[in-house]
């Protein structure tokens, strides 16, 4: 606005001198005088016109300025946005806006104080701790070639670090109703498993759900597939419609005790001190291996997701969901399981409420033995509500597991268990959140031990980039 002033300034003084030389030529000093306060009148109204009209254009400029401000504001908020979403990596998921080659990650650290201790996970951890550094790329070619690789730096209980590609998936989209991808890509089940993945900075909680922790976390499905997913979702006028099915391998259950209780005891393959019998006799010390690398004896894992999303309840999200596979496992016995999941789930995620409810039925048979079917079941739920940056938190979880199913048997967190969490989230920026979780559970089938009942307090720093 100095030019404008500029102009003012130069106005005045060509206005004053045009009036003022003029006046010492005519012969009469009064007259002169006269023309002169007349003048210099109308040059000041001229002023003083003008340089309301500079006020004027100083102060829309500061409302340009403003609303640049905010326009700026704005489009870093869509921006974080959007990156949030391409981070999820589902089949109907936009693109960040990122060229060539897009590096995104999340890391975590925390303290952690567990009142854990019994005969068969031991004592649980005290201190600080380490997280998850996972770093995820989507590397974008055209708008119907599209690709995603996760990468996860985890700490085990044993504080060491572990490398493992959790995903790994290509796909080409037909259409919104249509996309497909090869690879290995996180289980569509349920709500929970696909939405947040292992950056910590997006989940609502703490902690996950026991029951569908990731596999090496002692989850009791399987959390990643390798294999074929088509996906989709269409407008209708009673809503909205998505679907997932999907075609991999079937997983393994490694690391086993070495049999049932009688082979046990005979060849001494396990101490009852380190790992308790469960009811059917098996030490339960075995992990889900997903054989993304294919396998000799190949089984095939087959499943569905299918969901609506009413128009008449924005946010309200109901779905059915089911998984079918033959696990085989590398205890003496090599047990082999047809694994049956069917259950529904749902979700309502309307400022300010965030629920989250799911429920799987298992109808196992034994393919290998006479014990004939067995069914289990598994469940929780979880409410949250956000005052601003504060979201507190509770969650119930139970775990119903038949421990005459092999399947669970030979799993080491394939046991029963009730647990309930209580938390609060707080976000610190759009890219950074604090947390702090206590969680009560209760352990059942510990075999000689019994059950176990303890606390556990966390609290967690988590950031993406």
């Amino acid at each position: 606005m100095g030019y404008f002033r500029s102009i003012v300034q130069g106005g005045a003084f060509l206005l004053f001198t045009g009036f003022f030389v003029p006046v010492h030529a005519e012969s009469s000093a009064e007259a002169k005088i006269k023309a002169l306060e007349a003048r210099l009148e109308q040059s000041m109204a001229l002023i003083e016109q003008l340089a309301a009209k500079v006020s004027q254009l100083e102060q829309a400029g500061a409302g340009v300025r403003e609303v640049q401000t905010q326009s700026a504001r704005q489009s870093a908020k869509i921006e974080q946005i959007e990156q949030h979403v391409a981070s999820l990596g589902s089949g109907v998921a936009r693109h960040s806006g990122d060229v060539g080659l897009p590096l995104h990650g999340f890391a975590d650290v925390g303290l952690v104080k567990s009142g854990e201790d019994n005969p068969v996970f031991g004592k649980g951890p005290k201190g600080a701790t380490v997280g998850t550094v996972s770093l995820y790329m989507a590397p974008q070619f055209t708008e119907r070639v599209r690709s995603l690789v996760e990468l996860a730096f985890e700490v085990d209980a044993g504080g060491d670090v572990e490398t493992d590609l959790e995903r790994v998936q290509i796909g080409y989209a037909f259409s919104d109703a249509a996309i497909a991808w090869l690879g290995r890509f996180h289980t569509p089940y349920g709500y929970w498993n696909t939405a947040f993945h292992h950056g910590a900075q997006i989940q609502p909680s703490l902690t996950r759900p026991r029951l569908i922790d990731f596999e090496d976390d002692g989850g009791i499905l399987p959390a990643h597939t390798t294999g074929l997913w088509l996906t989709g979702a269409v407008a209708a006028e009673s809503g909205r419609f998505g679907y997932d099915i999907y075609l991999g391998n079937a997983p393994q259950i490694n690391g086993t005790a070495v049999g049932s209780a009688l082979s046990a005891v005979t060849t001494g393959g396990f101490s009852p001190a380190l790992n308790a019998l469960g009811a059917a006799g098996y030490a339960g010390s075995g992990t889900l291996n997903m054989r993304q690398a294919g396998s000799d004896r190949h089984r095939t894992s087959t499943g569905f997701n299918a969901w609506l999303e009413p128009r008449f309840a924005k946010g309200l999200r109901i779905g059915l969901h089911g998984l079918r596979t033959t696990v085989v496992d590398d205890s003496a016995d090599a047990n082999e399981t047809r694994l049956n999941m069917f259950g529904g789930y749902l979700t309502y995620l309307g400022e300010p409420w965030e629920i989250v409810g799911e429920y799987y039925r298992f109808r196992n048979r034994d393919l290998s033995g006479a014990t004939g079917n067995h069914g289990s079941w598994a469940g929780f739920a979880q409410v949250g509500h956000t005052f601003g940056a504060w979201t507190p938190y509770a969650r119930t979880e139970r775990a119903q597991l038949d421990q005459d199913d092999n399947y669970f048997a030979v799993l080491e967190s394939g046991r029963s268990y009730k647990r309930s969490a209580f938390g609060v989230r707080y976000d610190v920026d759009p890219k950074a959140a604090l947390k702090v979780e206590i969680n009560r559970t209760h352990q059942d089938d510990l075999g000689t031990a019994g059950s176990d009942s303890y606390v556990e307090t966390r609290a967690q720093y988590s950031i993406r980039f």
